[in-house]
Parts: structure tokens; sequence; C-alpha cells
């Protein structure tokens, strides 16, 4: 198994970056690695949800593990391997903490934490960033 995360801090509120994250038909404005996205149903556990990556394939992915306010995982199933990606909130002093993990588990699992998760990893502080900027222009 192989994971990364990213956390960032930020002083919008949950709400609006949760409102950011369950309009996944534009997860494109704020994750340059996504050229479209289409949800399959209402944004709640076991939805489905359609990306095109650039520079990939199409691939589908189920909402798994979602509370409002808190966090989902989207779960996309790979040739012989499995990868997810949790999205989290919590609230502290601080302020709000807006955590992305990638996590790629299965027998193929070593090769997608190559092809597909480090590039993946490598531009969480950047997508975050974009994600947190969106949440805050939300009026």
């Amino acid at each position: 198994m192989w994971s990364a995360e990213y956390t960032i801090v930020t002083d919008a509120s949950k709400e609006a970056v949760w409102k950011v994250w369950a309009d996944v038909e534009n997860w494109k404005q704020w994750d340059e690695s996504v050229e479209w996205c289409r949800l399959e149903g209402e944004f709640k556990t076991g939805a489905s949800h359609i990306l095109k990556p650039n520079n990939g394939p199409e691939v589908k992915s189920t909402i798994m593990d979602c509370e409002p306010l808190k966090r989902f995982t989207a779960v996309t199933h790979l040739p012989l391997a499995k990868m997810e990606f949790v999205h989290e909130l919590r609230e502290d002093k601080d302020g709000l903490h807006v955590t992305h993990r990638v996590v790629i588990s299965g027998f193929l699992g070593f090769l997608f934490a190559q092809v597909i998760g480090k590039n993946t990893a490598r531009d969480f502080p950047k997508t975050l960033g974009n994600l947190v900027r969106v949440a805050k222009e939300l009026k």
C-alpha cells in the first residue's frame, strides 16, 4: 500500500469547502488535473462519478464514506489495484484543516503509485490552495 496526504489550514468555512467538493461538475475549476467530471445522481454515499483527467482515460469512481461537512472518499478500481481519494475537514482553534489523501493498494498498487500517485501528491499543495480560493469566493 502507498499513500500521501496534504493539509491546508484556512479561514474558509466548512460549508463553503463542502459546497465546492459537492459541485463535482466544476472540480476542474480548482483541480488542474481534471479535464471534466460528471456526477451520476446526488453527492452522497454510493453515488458514482466519471472523471476525465488531463492526458488520461475516463475513470469511474464511487463516493464512499460520505459524511456531509466532515469527509468523503472516492474509490476508483484500477486493473489489480484500488485508488482511494480521501477528503477531510476538521476545525480547531487554528482554523479549518482541509486534507486530501490518496491511498493506492492492490497487486499493481506499486505501479499506479508511480504513474498516478506521485504526480497527484506533488500537486496537492496547489490543488488545495485552489480549492480554498474557490471556497472563499463563494457568497
